[in-house]
């Protein structure tokens, strides 16, 4: 194996922060998190590169030789299943909600997968995640505080998922519902006021039912996209549309049809790429969908549908199949004036 190093990769004329993380096949968060660690103030990483920036730190193992043409057009297989890796990966994720070009809020932290070896032969994936940042800073209020300990209970989770990669079960929850019953006092006893109890009732629900508890990660953007349906048997076409659920405006499960498409041919850098492009399935307005109403009518003149849209990659690495980056994009339209965008990325560090 090669020894992985800290080096310069020079930044020409017409580079961005988005073009330069596409040549490297990295993401932008994470070639920020390189860079920033080791450059000075002036030279630091914000939205985009300093004018004066002439190179960038990132560590050698993505400068990747070329491979040979041959090589590069090798076509792949329409079987994907996962491999598992009884090494632990980090990877990074970053939320960034926007209305319109402003952005609203951002929370980005670091998660450790590792698959777990089990007597029945399942595919286990225990996931730990770490210290939660909004917008940059450590929860700092105080409900944002208690919500943060109320997650982190959570860790580590332990997901059986299946073949195509969904979560299937939660196989320690027993433990998570154990730990639960040992932090709650403590909790309840140190946030004495009227919020604290209707959030730790409400988080009660989540950790004494295992349906519950599932429920809420598919709400959670990390764990509804990193355990899609990824791999699978894919037709000579290499394209799959379904129906699946995503947290619209990161509140509540909405339908969405899903076009999913493999590409044809690895990257440069060996890298699988399966594109998700989806579209919402719903026939009701904004309001209607956020206030979990049930409508029967398809059929209601001068009524507007909600109308969201999405975009999402996976790069898999060719290696194992595991995940190498996700990145998404979801535009919903508010009104005539307003839109929001959501956008996500997950990165392997």
């Amino acid at each position: 194996m090669k020894p992985i190093y800290l080096t310069k990769y020079p930044i020409r004329e017409g580079d961005t922060l988005e073009s330069v993380a596409e040549k490297l096949n990295i993401g932008t968060e994470y070639l920020k998190e390189v860079h920033n660690a080791k450059a000075g103030f002036w030279d630091k990483i914000r939205s985009r590169f300093p004018k004066h920036l002439t190179e960038i730190y990132v560590y050698s193992d993505v400068l990747v030789e070329q491979p040979p043409e041959q090589d590069r057009k090798k076509e792949i297989v329409r079987n994907l299943f996962p491999i598992a890796f009884y090494t632990t990966k980090t990877y990074g994720y970053t939320f960034e909600n926007y209305e319109g070009d402003h952005l609203k809020n951002k929370i980005h932290y670091e998660v450790d997968a590792v698959y777990i070896k089990n007597d029945f032969n399942f595919k286990i994936i225990q996931i730990n995640r770490k210290q939660v940042y909004v917008n940059n800073k450590m929860p700092d209020v105080a409900v944002e505080q208690l919500l943060d300990k109320i997650a982190q209970n959570m860790f580590p989770i332990a997901l059986r998922i299946s073949d195509t990669g969904e979560i299937k079960a939660i196989a320690n929850f027993e433990e998570i519902k154990q730990r639960w019953l040992i932090n709650k006092d403590e909790l309840t006893d140190y946030y004495k006021k009227e919020y604290s109890d209707t959030i730790i009732k409400k988080a009660d629900l989540y950790f004494n039912s295992e349906r519950e508890l599932m429920v809420m990660l598919l709400n959670n953007w990390f764990f509804n996209l990193f355990f899609k349906r990824i791999y699978r048997n894919f037709p000579e076409k290499k394209e799959i549309q379904y129906a699946t659920k995503l947290p619209f405006l990161s509140k509540r499960l909405v339908e969405y049809q899903i076009t999913q498409t493999l590409q044809d041919h690895y990257t440069k850098s060996g890298k699988v790429i399966i594109n998700h492009t989806g579209k919402i399935i719903d026939h009701r307005t904004i309001d209607e969908v956020l206030q979990n109403k049930t409508v029967l009518e398809k059929d209601r003149p001068n009524i507007e549908f909600v109308q969201s849209e999405g975009n999402v990659q996976y790069k898999l690495n060719s290696s194992d199949n595991s995940i190498f980056s996700i990145t998404g994009t979801f535009i919903t339209k508010m009104s005539n004036k307003k839109i929001n965008k959501i956008q996500v990325e997950i990165y392997q560090q």
